[in-house]
């Protein structure tokens, strides 16, 4: 008696209609971009809403971390419309790993410089560890877009 071998092929599409990418939605780079717009978005309403008397300090934390909540949904949107494969003048992987490294920086003295001026205010202090969250997301997404950018991904052998 002979046993006979099937393969079966399967083939992968992406999900829904042909203007959204659902499999950018579940994947890991989608849920960190909405994760790092609601962290970023709670740091920006503790600061906000907290009992202080107009710092300057405040105002730069509240501009970055608008900008970057602004930034993270475009991006966001951007992928999960697939734009990004019809604007082919950008490079996409630099600009995000960029966008990122920027946001890190930018959100790590925000962080730093409000967390000295606190006062004891506990929404300040709420605001600022939200920041510092912000800054280790961001700076995940830095380090996961320069592994796509930059580091040379291993050549798939096809036998």
């Amino acid at each position: 008696m002979r046993m006979e071998e099937s393969t079966t092929t399967t083939i992968t599409r992406s999900t829904g209609s042909g203007f959204i990418d659902q499999n950018y939605a579940k994947s890991f780079s989608g849920i960190l971009k909405i994760v790092q717009a609601i962290v970023v978005f709670i740091a920006f309403l503790c600061i906000r809403c907290s009992d202080w008397t107009h710092y300057s300090t405040y105002r730069y934390f509240e501009v970055v971390t608008i900008w970057f909540l602004v930034m993270a949904l475009v991006f966001y949107t951007i992928y999960l419309t697939r734009l990004h494969l019809k604007i082919t003048c950008m490079h996409w992987p630099l600009t995000e790993f960029l966008h990122y490294v920027v946001a890190t920086i930018l959100l790590l003295i925000a962080s730093i410089v409000g967390a000295t001026k606190t006062y004891g205010y506990v929404g300040l202090a709420a605001g600022v560890f939200f920041g510092f969250a912000s800054t280790i997301l961001y700076g995940i997404g830095a380090w996961l877009s320069y592994k796509v950018w930059c580091v040379p991904q291993p050549a798939t052998v096809s036998v």
